[in-house]
Formats: C-alpha cells, sequence, structure tokens
C-alpha cells in the first residue's frame, strides 16, 4: 500500500514539526502528489516537494505576522474533548454504578444493624442519615449532568 494514499484520506493537510537540532520546521502537505510514490517503511526526504523547510526565525516571522492580522484568533485547534468523550462518559457510568453500589451496601448495613436491638432514637437517626445520604449522591449525579 502507498503512503500517499493513506495520507490523502487524513482530515488534516498539513503537518509540521520542529527539529530541535537544526531548530527548523518541517511542514508536510499530506496530500501531495509526490507522495504518492512512497511507501510505509520509506523516509520522506527533505527535498521533496511534499515537504517545507522553515527556519526558526522565519517561523517566528510568520506566527507574528499572522498574530498582528487576526489569523490566528480564527485558527482552530484540537481540544481532545471528542477522544476523550467516550472515556468521561463510561466513567459517569462507573461513578454512577458505585454510587448504587455503596447505597446497597449502606442499606444492607442497616439491615444488620437493625436486626440488632436498638432503642427508636437510634433508628430515627439511621434513616435520617440514609435519606441524607441518598440527597447527596442524587446532587453528585445532578452535578455531573451539569457538566
Amino acid at each position: 500500500m502507498v503512503l500517499g494514499n493513506i495520507l490523502r484520506e487524513r482530515d488534516q493537510q498539513y503537518v509540521a514539526n520542529r527539529d530541535d537540532a537544526t531548530q527548523t520546521w518541517r511542514v508536510l502537505d499530506t496530500w501531495h502528489d509526490a507522495l504518492t510514490q512512497i511507501g510505509p517503511e520509506d523516509e520522506i526526504p527533505d527535498d521533496s516537494p511534499a515537504v517545507t523547510l522553515i527556519s526558526e526565525g522565519a517561523f517566528i516571522a510568520v506566527v507574528r505576522e499572522a498574530s498582528r492580522l487576526g489569523v490566528l484568533q480564527n485558527a482552530t485547534y484540537g481540544t481532545g474533548e471528542a477522544e476523550y468523550e467516550a472515556i468521561i462518559l463510561e466513567k459517569e457510568q462507573e461513578i454512577q454504578n458505585l454510587n448504587e453500589q455503596l447505597l446497597a451496601l449502606e442499606e444492607d448495613k442497616s439491615q444488620v444493624i437493625r436486626n440488632v436491638s436498638h432503642s427508636e432514637e437510634y433508628e430515627l437517626k439511621e434513616k435520617a442519615m440514609a435519606s441524607i445520604l441518598k440527597l447527596v449522591s442524587m446532587q453528585d449525579m445532578t452535578n455531573l449532568g451539569r457538566e
């Protein structure tokens, strides 16, 4: 399979990498026709028409001018939210399951304690604490829903 065909399927046309040793930027046009003959194991040479080399000073000048013109304000950068959305949903479900398990354990605990004879005042306090725990859990779920 040819690397150029794989790269053409990307949403992003340009990829930039900084070389710390030479203090230059390499900008690769992933959609350039010159990449259609390159295999996945092959390296893309610096003299390829798909590669643009920019010195550190030239890069800084471009960024300054783009900033002055307001172009950078319109640039879109990936926030990573889409990548983490599934993980966030999974963790929220895990939190909900753990809250449910906690409530079940609290109910089991209260059943065991109830089997031991206690005063009426003690049982009322226990019911109040269980109610508070449920309210706190519901509030936590509401807060998660808002985020």
